[in-house]
C-alpha cells in the first residue's frame, strides 16, 4: 500500500511539472523591458545626376561642379564634348559615341547636346534625376542665352522630360573661380530636388567669378522656344545680367520649355541662400 502511494504522489507530481505556466522572465535592471530588434529603414538611393557642359570634360567649371555635388553624396556620371564647344548653342553634329576617360567619365566629339543625348541613351536603364549642365565659363543671360550651348544643352534636357539645371560664372577662367557657384548649385539641387521641377522647367543660373554672392535675385521666367537646332526667346526678353554680376548679384531665372512658369519652382528658388 505504502510503495502504491508513492507511486501516485510522483504521478501527479510529474503531471504538475507538464502542465505549469513557464516561469516569468527575469527583469532587466531598473524594470526595463528586453530589447526589441527592429529592422532599419533602407536610406534613400542618391540622386542620379547627368552633368555636362560646352567648355570640355576637363573644363575648370564641370570640375568644380562635380567635385561639390559627389562630396554631397550625389550619383554623377559625367558626359561632356571632348573640347571647347562654346557658343554653339542647341545645334548638333549627331556624334554620339562615348571615350571612357575614367570611372564614370566620358567624352564625345559632338556639341553640348549630343553629350547629353549621349549620356541620357547611356543611362536609360537606371535615368537620371536631374542634368546639370555646367558651370560655364562666362555668363549666360538675358536674350543671349539662345547661343548658349550650356543652356542648349539643359534645354535639350528639358525636352526629354528630364529637369535641368544650367549654371555659368561670369568672368570665370579656372576652377578656382568656380568654387562658390559649384556651392550654390548643390545647394539648389538640395532645396528643390527633380519633384519640385515642373516638366520642361530648366533653372538657368549666373554667379559670380571668384567669391560668394552678395545676394540673389530671381528674375522673371523666360520662355524658351526650340524649333529643331534653333532656340528663340522673346526679343522683348531680359537685358543681360553683366551689371549685376559685376557688383557681386548672382541672378537666376526659370525658363519654360514647351509649358507654363510654375510658380511653386520659382518660390523655392528664392528660398536657397547665396
Amino acid at each position: 500500500m505504502r510503495a502504491h502511494r508513492l507511486v501516485l504522489v510522483l504521478a501527479a507530481l510529474l503531471l504538475g511539472a507538464c502542465g505549469a505556466a513557464p516561469p516569468a522572465p527575469v527583469p532587466r535592471a531598473g524594470g526595463a523591458p528586453a530589447p526589441t530588434t527592429a529592422t532599419p529603414a533602407a536610406a534613400p538611393a542618391p540622386l542620379r545626376i547627368l552633368l555636362t557642359d560646352d567648355d570640355g570634360w576637363q573644363a575648370g567649371g564641370i570640375t568644380a561642379v562635380r567635385k561639390v555635388l559627389t562630396a554631397a553624396g550625389y550619383d554623377v556620371t559625367l558626359v561632356a564634348p571632348e573640347s571647347n564647344r562654346s557658343g554653339v548653342g542647341a545645334s548638333s553634329d549627331g556624334r554620339t559615341e562615348l571615350r571612357e576617360k575614367g570611372p564614370d567619365t566620358y567624352a564625345v566629339d559632338g556639341m553640348p547636346v549630343d553629350a547629353v543625348r549621349a549620356g541620357l541613351e547611356l543611362m536609360r536603364s537606371d535615368p537620371p534625376d536631374l542634368v546639370v549642365s555646367g558651370t560655364n565659363l562666362g555668363h549666360n543671360s538675358g536674350t543671349g542665352i539662345v547661343e548658349s550651348g550650356t543652356v542648349g544643352a539643359a534645354v535639350t534636357a528639358a525636352t526629354a522630360g528630364v529637369p535641368a539645371i544650367a549654371s555659368s560664372t561670369h568672368r570665370a577662367r579656372s576652377e578656382s573661380d568656380c568654387t562658390a557657384t559649384a556651392a550654390y548649385v548643390t545647394r539648389l539641387v538640395q532645396t528643390l530636388g527633380p519633384e519640385l521641377f515642373a516638366p520642361g522647367t530648366v533653372v538657368n543660373v549666373n554667379y559670380p567669378s571668384g567669391r560668394v554672392a552678395d545676394e540673389v535675385q530671381v528674375r522673371d521666367p523666360l520662355t524658351v522656344e526650340l524649333a529643331g537646332e534653333e532656340m528663340t526667346v522673346p526679343t522683348d526678353g531680359p537685358a543681360d545680367d553683366v551689371d549685376l554680376l559685376d557688383d557681386g548679384v548672382a541672378t537666376l531665372n526659370q525658363l519654360t520649355v514647351g509649358g507654363a512658369p510654375s510658380d511653386a519652382v520659382v518660390d523655392r528658388l528664392r528660398e536657397v541662400p547665396a
